[in-house]
């Protein structure tokens, strides 16, 4: 994907990703933290995203900073889960909206590039009373999971 995006700082150990969104509401530090959790014998990682709090030092992804660069923090985001996976190949990741619109934003997006984004991974999503599926376009889903396809590595 050729979208514009901001540069990223990435931790030593590529768990957490820092930029900086600019637009009419000024510069606003983002973070990008991929958090390791198990379910049964599932090991995966849950992306957390949002704008850094100062007061509370912690991510807030609940506030709306609406600075009119939602499209390239997405992409931002999206360049991240590469970064994170070029260095953890076989991590799955586990992703969700804090609300429901967020949700259904990020599934614009997957919608919107799903070619360049089924190419690089393997997509599963959560649909109410049936559990993970394929990723299928134009379907509503609670979350997703992504696993890098290793003929595609290093993307």
């Amino acid at each position: 994907m050729n979208l514009e995006q901001y540069s990223t700082e990435a931790s030593p150990d590529f768990m957490e990703y820092t930029f900086y969104s600019d637009g009419p509401k000024g510069t606003i530090k983002k973070v990008v933290r991929f958090t390791k959790a198990h379910f049964l014998t599932f090991i995966y990682y849950n992306l957390g995203f949002g704008d850094w709090n100062d007061n509370l030092n912690k991510i807030d992804d609940f506030v709306v900073s609406n600075n009119q660069d939602a499209e390239r923090v997405l992409a931002t985001v999206a360049a991240t889960v590469i970064g994170f996976t070029n260095q953890y190949p076989d991590a799955l990741v586990y992703a969700e909206g804090s609300t429901r619109s967020r949700t259904r934003r990020y599934q614009m997006g997957m919608n919107k590039y799903w070619k360049n984004i089924g190419s690089i991974f393997e997509v599963y999503v959560l649909v109410e009373n049936e559990g993970f599926k394929p990723f299928e376009r134009n379907r509503n889903y609670i979350a997703f999971v992504v696993k890098r396809k290793f003929s595609n590595f290093n993307q």
